[in-house]
């Protein structure tokens, strides 16, 4: 995969840098469609990485992926079954996921591979742009600028008002909750209509 967008360059390239420090490995070794497992990122590297990510970008990561998350929201069984993600949970990919690879989610999909996934880098710099656009730049207050303060915290350099970063959780439940109720409940309705109505034809006749 190559990035091309201004944007996206800057952030990947920030974001190698960190990878390259954490996992003692040489920056050309980071490449968008590297797996930071493969790189040979263990669990303790995974959360040096997230911390070096949090304070260079001024972001909340969330502890739990999209899926676990979703989870909570729609409940058991509804976009995994048996280890294996439903249609619903493809859906759900696809919608929060727009740069995932189609034939990723081709076929039966275990949800082990998932956290694979997750670990591409380019997923990670998708995640820290959408991050990025919740945090706060200018202070409620005065309109000065905000720095990095501590406790995922900005702070007003002008009047010293603090204001609180959103965690990736919390933004991830928002989606989440709009995903069910404006995407997820209309198509499963309309998909449950023409058998409602079948059925009713049947009682009838």
């Amino acid at each position: 995969m190559e990035i091309t967008d201004t944007a996206q360059s800057e952030v990947f390239e920030r974001l190698a840098r960190i990878i390259s420090r954490s996992l003692h490995i040489d920056v050309s070794q980071v490449t968008p469609d590297a797996y930071l497992d493969d790189l040979g990122a263990e669990s303790l590297d995974l959360i040096e990485i997230s911390m070096e990510t949090e304070a260079e970008f001024n972001i909340w990561i969330s502890d739990k992926s999209i899926l676990q998350t979703s989870d909570d929201v729609f409940g058991e069984g509804v976009l995994q079954q048996d280890g294996v993600l439903t249609e619903a949970g493809k859906a759900l990919l696809r919608s929060r996921m727009s740069g995932i690879d189609s034939k990723f989610l081709e076929g039966e999909v275990a949800t082990k591979d998932l956290n694979h996934l997750f670990l591409k880098v380019s997923t990670w710099v998708a995640m820290i742009q959408g991050l990025m656009e919740y945090t706060p730049k200018t202070c409620p207050g005065c309109g000065a600028s905000l720095a990095a303060s501590v406790a995922f915290r900005m702070k007003c350099g002008q009047c010293g008002v603090e204001t609180p970063l959103l965690s990736g959780e919390e933004l991830n439940k928002r989606w989440v909750r709009e995903y069910y109720e404006k995407e997820y409940l209309p198509s499963r309705d309309a998909a449950q209509t023409p058998a409602v109505q079948s059925q009713r034809v049947v009682q009838a006749g």
